[in-house]
């Protein structure tokens, strides 16, 4: 049994999805906290109130505070939540510290351990934009520097992050590439789907992000330029920020398009696979980003997936065979690509097919959770 203090977004389906795969662990878990938010999801509310399964609690106090915290850490540099991470290790003291993610989760676990005298194993997993968007920065290129010097191993689903951490002075352990939110039930994903091929569906799904690193507004100005081929189909905008809502129903209103727009956390993840399982196609367009969550999801449900370069998508799909990887600021090109989904049958059904196996080989739930029992054991010192 080890004792594993994990600094995490606790509001997260991503954080949920990776600590679900440990309930029959004898691991005994401490989850500190990094985002700032006051929700807690609602998978790791039930894995916190089942005595049943793995031990896992939030220290007192911190569980509600985090839009506090985060406010008074943008004025002092991450010191407040520093300094009480810094106490969780002195009075847990863990064998294993990880932080899953970098800007928030990381710079904290660093703050920490800077002036720490315990020193845990210290494990840091790369979320999407960690290294390949932040380095070029000066101050996070300096933040992320210190850290790296700091971490024990690095965790990550992108080769392309492994070259990007050696170049920033990281001399750790590298982890092979690993689904960092956990794994699916692809056979079963696969079986709902029933004898329909991909290209009989008439829906399309966008991701809706326009913040940050987001570029959704490229996307829905692709849909508009295609509006008159659309008419039959029916368009969903998830993880809709305000900006990609307006955007997408002032689309609906003046294209007459059949158009649903979801805000973040308004799907479950239960019914945004069901979802992408009645999708023709995935449009997911941003300026950085990892594997993509949504390509994965994308990848499991037969949708063809359309992602831009900023993404690792050429290690997980063939363009122009089992998807299509389209640069951010190319519109034209973009339009392009959903035109030849939209119209190429054949193309779209045999991509769903080579997706598939590539998701039974490397995103299966079995698959991943063999490789995520092993996280905490495996090379540690």
């Amino acid at each position: 049994m080890k004792k594993i203090l994990v600094v995490a977004m606790v509001d997260s389906i991503h954080t949920a999805r990776w600590l679900e795969q440990f309930e029959d662990s004898q691991n005994e878990f401490l989850l500190f906290p990094s985002s700032p938010h006051r929700r807690i999801h609602p998978k790791i509310q039930r894995l916190l109130g089942d005595e049943s399964t793995m031990t896992i609690r939030i220290p007192r106090g911190l569980g509600r505070t985090g839009l506090l915290l985060a406010a008074i850490d943008k004025l002092v540099g991450n010191r407040v939540r520093g300094f009480l991470l810094r106490k969780n290790i002195t009075s847990f003291q863990p064998e294993i510290l990880h932080a899953m993610e970098t800007q928030g989760a990381g710079y904290i676990s660093l703050q920490a351990l800077t002036r720490s005298s315990l020193r845990p194993f210290f494990i840091l997993t790369l979320w999407g934009s960690d290294l390949f968007w932040f380095r070029q920065f000066s101050r996070h290129q300096r933040k992320l520097m210190q850290l790296l010097k700091k971490v024990d191993r690095l965790a990550m689903e992108c080769e392309r992050d492994s070259v990007i951490a050696r170049s920033l002075g990281f001399a750790g352990s590298i982890y092979p590439p690993i689904p960092v939110t956990g794994g699916y039930e692809v056979d079963q994903l696969a079986s709902q789907r029933g004898h329909s091929k991909p290209s009989s569906r008439k829906l399309i799904m966008i991701k809706g992000h326009t913040r940050f690193v987001g570029q959704a507004e490229t996307a829905l100005a692709a849909i508009e330029q295609m509006a008159d081929r659309l008419t039959s189909y029916q368009l969903i905008v998830y993880s809709a920020d305000p900006k990609a809502k307006r955007i997408a129903l002032k689309l609906k209103k003046q294209q007459n398009l059949s158009v649903e727009v979801f805000g973040r956390a308004e799907l479950s993840h239960d019914r945004l696979l069901e979802l992408f399982s009645s999708a023709r196609i995935y449009v997911g367009i941003s300026s950085s980003d990892g594997i993509s969550v949504s390509l994965q999801e994308a990848m499991v449900c037969g949708a063809f997936p359309i992602q831009t370069d900023t993404s690792c998508a050429n290690e997980w799909i063939e363009d122009s065979k089992s998807g299509f990887i389209v640069k951010v600021d190319d519109l034209p090109g973009i339009t392009r690509a959903i035109k030849t989904a939209l119209e190429n049958d054949a193309l779209v059904d045999s991509a769903a097919d080579l997706n598939l196996k590539t998701a039974q080989e490397r995103l299966d739930q079995k698959v991943v959770s063999s490789l995520s029992k092993s996280f905490y054991e495996s090379g540690l010192v």
